[in-house]
């Protein structure tokens, strides 16, 4: 329902411009990453949008946000970063590739499927040094014996960089680790026919690591994945736009929301924004955010509520009841990105859009 006029306007065509950017820089085939509801941009329409384009693999966090996506028509195959109990591997195999995490989580699929577990497809995931999760070098020995055994059917492998955000040498680190672990895994007579290591600050700032597939996520919603150095052919997908529900005018001496945070230094005209922190804007942009009005910039004052916040108007003339506002995106000149109030909220740009809530719709429009 639009009946406060806010909303988060995707824009599809500048996702597959992004995608299709990635896709030629890194000279291989992309798996876009759909986690957390596309980071908020929402992954059912999406994963219908990339598997239309071609796309033969996305990626999601957890099984349960594959089904959701499978639910909703889309049939492309998916694989599953985390950690799924065996029951609900033995629900859901066809369309699926798992990941194989560890020796115990290995261990524990062999104990439940026996000799069944050839039927499902996995990827392994190898620690390489973010140490969170992956196998651990010193278990390869005792995964390959286990392969051997049980005939399992390794798909690919994968590993995750910790600070390619960060341009620093541990990604080198990184990878030569990758490919070490990989040539024991194949020499031990085990084929792994994918092999992917590129989230999107690699893929755009170290192609030549990108292997058979690169794995971005942020960078297809137009955002930025590293804060040293900016990739300017991104387009923003996502506008978050939201209207003026009050224009009033706070006298000198008066505060404003709760808590009695901000007090005018003299009378000032104000417009309230139906849009709080239930809707994912963050309340730690209290008296620090920002607004685009007119295609200026409006600044909040006072707390962000549940379901309001209050900018000054000073510099606008005659605002209106129903007047166009944005919270992120672009009017007339001026632009408000993830970045800048991830900046603002102290945290990072796709903390801001995959914390939108259910409760602001989102619009799906295809314009250049």
């Amino acid at each position: 329902m639009l009946d406060r006029k806010t909303f988060a306007e995707i824009n599809i065509n500048n996702y597959i411009h992004n995608i299709n950017f990635i896709k030629n820089k890194t000279k291989t085939e992309v798996i876009p990453v759909l986690k957390a509801d596309a980071y908020g941009h929402g992954a059912t329409q999406l994963a219908k949008v990339v598997e239309n384009i071609g796309i033969k693999l996305i990626a999601v966090a957890f099984l349960g946000e594959g089904i959701n996506i499978k639910k909703n028509g889309v049939n492309i195959e998916t694989l599953v970063f985390n950690y799924a109990t065996p029951k609900s591997i033995k629900e859901n195999i066809d369309g699926y590739i798992y990941t194989i995490g560890s020796l115990e989580q290995l261990t524990e699929l062999i104990n439940f499927f026996g000799k069944n577990i050839k039927k499902i497809k996995f990827h392994l995931n190898i620690n390489t040094g973010m140490n969170r999760m992956g196998i651990d070098i010193y278990n390869l020995d005792k995964i390959i014996s286990l392969i051997k055994e049980y005939n399992i059917n390794i798909h690919g492998a994968y590993s995750h960089f910790a600070t390619a955000d960060n341009l620093d040498d541990f990604i080198k680190e990184q990878y030569n680790n990758f490919i070490s672990a990989i040539k024991y895994i194949e020499d031990s007579n085990i084929n792994i026919p994918v092999k992917h290591i590129c989230n999107s600050a690699a893929s755009l700032f170290f192609p030549e690591y990108s292997l058979d597939y690169v794995r971005p996520g942020i960078a297809t919603y137009g955002m930025q994945p590293s804060d040293i150095k900016i990739e300017k052919e991104l387009k923003p997908v996502l506008t978050w736009k939201s209207t003026v529900a009050r224009v009033g005018l706070l006298k000198k001496g008066e505060s404003v929301s709760y808590g009695r945070t901000y007090f005018a230094k003299e009378t000032i005209p104000t417009a309230t924004i139906p849009v709080g922190y239930a809707d994912g804007y963050f309340r730690q942009l209290s008296n620090k955010g920002y607004v685009l009005i007119q295609g200026k910039r409006c600044n909040i004052i006072g707390r962000v509520c549940m379901d309001q916040f209050v900018v000054e108007t000073t510099q606008l003339n005659n605002v209106k009841l129903g007047e166009e506002v944005i919270l992120i995106g672009k009017q007339k000149d001026n632009i408000i990105s993830a970045e800048n109030l991830a900046s603002l909220a102290g945290t990072i740009n796709y903390d801001i859009t995959s914390k939108i809530t259910k409760r602001v719709p989102r619009i799906y429009i295809e314009e250049e």
